[in-house]
């Protein structure tokens, strides 16, 4: 692992309908915890199959 990146905890908020998005894929939002409130949250792709309330972690690294 890098030792320049942050991992920040986080949870599955909210599971939103494929329907909504042009790719017609059921996205996640993932609340962060530590980010500020504008930031805090991710909407992502479900493939993991993820569940509301799951906890998660957020890793962030400096890419090349």
């Amino acid at each position: 692992m890098n030792v320049n990146s942050v991992k920040l905890q986080g949870n599955i908020s909210e599971i939103s309908r494929p329907g909504l998005y042009s790719d017609h894929q059921e996205r996640v939002t993932v609340c962060v915890q530590g980010a500020e409130p504008l930031y805090a949250e991710l909407r992502l792709p479900n493939q993991q199959g993820w569940t509301v309330g799951q906890k998660v972690m957020v890793t962030i690294v400096p890419s090349d």
